[in-house]
């Protein structure tokens, strides 16, 4: 079958475009074709898959995605099946990685803006009752939340199990001496505890709140990775940081596109530290989890119960409090974080953390053939788990 694929970036550190790549692969290798719609990036596509760039129309972010919308409608005539990486009118199947729209708390005139209409739009498009589009969703809150939202019947909606790809896992559990190498290459004292952020958008994904509690421990260095310099949020929180007097204590990275290069991060950091906001999966949490690397995390990641389950950490529940974060990791000594790391490492073997990207491969052949029944059973039926909603 002929699919077309619909991002509107495929920066290569992303870990939606990482997904998006990788399911591309698996389809390639069942001997399907993929065509790659984007108006950013493209070199990253796999071998015998194409990339075709849609000219960036619009003044506002808003407005160039509904501009990619309708340039993506037209582009992908003629294919079997069309799937987008974000809500995007006309879709025969999207995969779904944000949070619901509408569903965040706002004020209530912000729903007269410009963007608001639009990217509600959008969001309606793939979800409302009319609409046709088949959904993959990556977490059980997440889908609850767009249910509650627009009544989108169960039919339409399926959930895989977590996307860790199996590259991103290091053969052998962390060590002494990597973990050494590691903080010399970055110039970090032997001594010292490497808590680990890993993100795009940094406000988000809490990077204020670890800084904050950097600025209490004297023993910690942060390292930093996905977000660069360029980043306005990041260069304004270091530049706050700098005022702190806490610059020798924090290193940026940038992106690591590459999945060695990011097991090597993994390897050499003492904890993962992702207070974030909201996030609908967390990949990240996984990814250091089966690398054996702690983690410390909130309770609204979709992935966050597994940090509980396999005893690799902390998760804070509730309403975020700064004292109770610091607490946590005033609380993660180098005796628990052994243990925790040995947990987590062994907690990587099991083969359900591995199978969301080939279940969202099987879903988009049953869907480009229209075999409900295969989707059905592959999804299963779009059942929701039990969820916590985000603070």
């Amino acid at each position: 079958m002929r699919f077309a694929f619909g991002i509107f970036r495929l920066q290569p550190a992303g870990g939606l475009e990482r997904n998006a790549v990788e399911i591309a692969r698996l389809l390639l290798a069942r001997g399907h074709r993929i065509v790659f719609h984007t108006t950013t990036g493209g070199e990253s596509v796999p071998a015998g898959a194409e990339a075709l760039r849609l000219a960036r129309r619009g003044a506002t972010n808003h407005g160039a995605m509904k501009a990619f919308s309708a340039d993506f409608a037209e582009a992908a005539r003629g294919f079997d099946l069309t799937v987008g990486f974000q809500k995007l009118d006309g879709l025969d199947l999207l995969y779904c990685a944000d949070w619901c729209f509408v569903d965040r708390k706002r004020p209530f005139w912000q729903r007269w803006l410009p963007r608001y209409r639009t990217m509600a739009a959008l969001e309606q498009a793939c979800f409302g009752r009319r609409s046709a589009t088949r959904i993959i969703a990556l977490a059980a809150p997440q889908l609850d939340a767009y249910r509650q939202a627009y009544a989108t019947p169960i039919e339409r909606t399926a959930l895989i199990p977590p996307t860790v790809a199996p590259g991103i896992r290091a053969e052998t559990r962390p060590t002494a001496e990597g973990k050494s190498a590691f903080k010399a290459a970055h110039r970090i004292d032997d001594d010292a505890v490497v808590w680990l952020w890993v993100g795009l958008q940094p406000l988000v994904k809490g990077l204020d709140r670890v800084l904050a509690a950097l600025a209490k421990r004297d023993d910690a260095v942060l390292v930093i990775c996905g977000a660069d310099r360029k980043n306005r949020q990041l260069d304004e929180l270091l530049r706050r940081s700098d005022y702190a007097g806490l610059a020798h204590r924090v290193r940026v990275l940038g992106m690591m596109a590459d999945s060695g290069t990011l097991v090597g991060i993994y390897a050499g950091a003492d904890l993962l530290v992702h207070p974030a906001r909201l996030d609908v999966t967390g990949a990240v949490i996984l990814e250091a989890i089966v690398n054996g690397l702690p983690v410390i995390t909130t309770g609204n990641c979709g992935y966050s119960p597994h940090v509980a389950a396999s005893d690799a950490g902390i998760v804070l529940a509730g309403d975020f409090d700064q004292r109770a974060f610091d607490q946590a990791l005033a609380a993660a000594d180098a005796e628990r974080r052994s243990r925790w790391s040995v947990n987590a490492f062994a907690s990587g073997h099991s083969p359900e953390l591995y199978a969301g990207l080939p279940r969202a491969a099987d879903l988009i052949e049953a869907a480009g053939r229209k075999d409900d029944a295969a989707w059905r059973a592959l999804g299963q039926n779009g059942r929701s788990l039990p969820s916590r909603s985000p603070a």
